[in-house]
């Protein structure tokens, strides 16, 4: 056995609890930075098998990673876990520990050499600065104003409204609230704001401005990796997962509904006063705001500056889909998925061009479809005793779940068709989305 442990040589046993904490510390950074279960899963799997480890087994179960290798001679098992806390998005991070995983993978270093590495990644600078992740929240609402039909002051308003929830959920953070009574707050602020709205310009709709707030707030939910670790086999993680994403919703509705409450005390009726029905006419502007909407986003949650080129065109391509959808028919949640499927698979593609995980590209193009103005009408309408909210808030949840089956569903037939998941597919259920995989019938795969 080759000693890639460093300078000191060590015994079996110390060189495989060295590579088992190696390979844990890198499936725990992706993992928490946005990456699914399986994709944590199969690196770690890649990479012991790269270190020359045999009979390793890896499990997740949502917030912790164990890793077991049995020693074939003597069936002695050493087992390490860890306990990942906290999960934010950051896809910066998450891209270049990807990179580094497909490194070793090919060309294992020593294991001081490749802890440095990733002690790098870790403790760099993030690639922007938290005032400018704080405006692109902002552009997102800004966005969204312009993309549900508001005007200008409207759009400023909005712009205004979540730059201010984003710098007092981050302050509660901070403060170790729990994130339940930080979206309370968050979707207490979109009222608040409306009813500023309605006594600077009583002639606007000023409900748009909680709108764009709910939108901006559930762009970060979750959902995507609930129903990726569903799909792929990891039930309890992605159960706990979407559990996770109904408290933050939950959360939401508690917020927007008490503050919809009380500015109704004072006059200020938030009701959505008519349906609005984009046209072909109107494609122009939209495709515009859902560029903002895809920019704003990116800066939040730092895609790679390589890849922001890719997300704006695909965010754009993933409105003018679900417009296409919705004016043919389809319905809100048909032509959803629609349009996550062909951006998936767009993704699939790009995501070769610009060096990004697949992941990346189709979760930060697909949040201008977050069904925020659905999810309101449902909020508005239990509020006033009638059950067709149910049936809103059940349709934005079909939309939730359409926008990520959509995307994994094209992102498992490219991988599938072009090689490699022929053989993945024997090991894993689901597509490897954060993960780089060499596609091609002749090549080699990675993972």
């Amino acid at each position: 056995m080759n000693d890639l442990t460093g300078a000191i040589p060590l015994d079996h046993a110390a060189y495989t609890r060295a590579v088992l904490d190696l390979t844990m510390r890198l499936a725990e950074v992706i993992f928490m930075s946005g990456a699914g279960a399986e994709d944590a899963t199969a690196a770690m799997e890649a990479l012991t098998r790269a270190y020359g480890l045999k009979g390793t087994d890896a499990n997740i179960t949502h917030t912790i990673i164990t890793l077991t290798q049995e020693d074939q001679a003597t069936h002695e098992s050493i087992t390490r876990s860890r306990n990942v806390k906290y999960r934010t998005l950051d896809y910066t991070k998450l891209t270049r520990t990807s990179e580094l995983i497909a490194d070793l993978i090919d060309h294992p270093v020593d294991i001081a050499e490749a802890r440095k590495r990733l002690a790098i990644i870790v403790s760099s600078k993030p690639q922007v600065t938290v005032r400018y992740r704080r405006l692109g929240w902002s552009l997102v609402g800004a966005g969204a104003a312009v993309l549900i039909g508001g005007g200008p002051v409207v759009m400023i308003a909005a712009f205004i409204a979540t730059y201010f929830i984003d710098l007092i959920t981050s302050t509660l953070d901070h403060r170790q609230v729990p994130l339940f009574y930080q979206t309370v707050v968050g979707g207490a602020m979109g009222p608040i704001a409306a009813a500023v709205v309605h006594v600077i310009d009583p002639t606007v709709n000023s409900s748009i401005v909680v709108v764009a707030t709910i939108i901006m707030l559930l762009a970060g939910v979750t959902t995507f990796g609930a129903v990726h670790d569903t799909l792929s086999g990891f039930y309890l993680t992605g159960t706990a997962r979407m559990v996770e994403a109904v408290l933050i919703t939950g959360g939401l509705v508690t917020g927007v509904a008490g503050a919809t409450l009380l500015v109704s005390r004072f006059g200020l009726d938030l009701t959505v006063q008519s349906r609005y029905a984009p046209t072909l006419l109107d494609l122009p502007l939209l495709l515009a705001a859902a560029v903002v909407i895809v920019v704003g986003f990116g800066l939040a949650v730092q895609v790679p500056w390589r890849a922001f080129w890719v997300v704006c065109l695909l965010g754009a391509l993933a409105e003018f889909l679900y417009l296409i959808g919705v004016l043919a028919g389809l319905g809100l949640v048909w032509a959803s998925g629609m349009s996550a499927i062909g951006v998936g698979l767009a993704a699939a593609i790009s995501s070769r061009i610009v060096r990004t995980p697949p992941l990346v590209i189709m979760v930060t193009a697909l949040v201008p479809l977050v069904p925020g103005l659905i999810l309101f009408r449902g909020l508005l309408q239990l509020s006033n005793g009638d059950i067709n909210g149910l049936l809103n808030l059940l349709t934005a949840a079909a939309v939730a779940l359409a926008l990520a089956a959509g995307a994994i569903l094209a992102q498992y037939v490219v991988q599938y068709v072009w090689g490699p998941a022929r053989r993945l597919q024997r090991r894993f259920v689901g597509p490897l989305m954060a993960l780089p995989v060499r596609l091609g019938r002749g090549g080699t795969k990675r993972i």
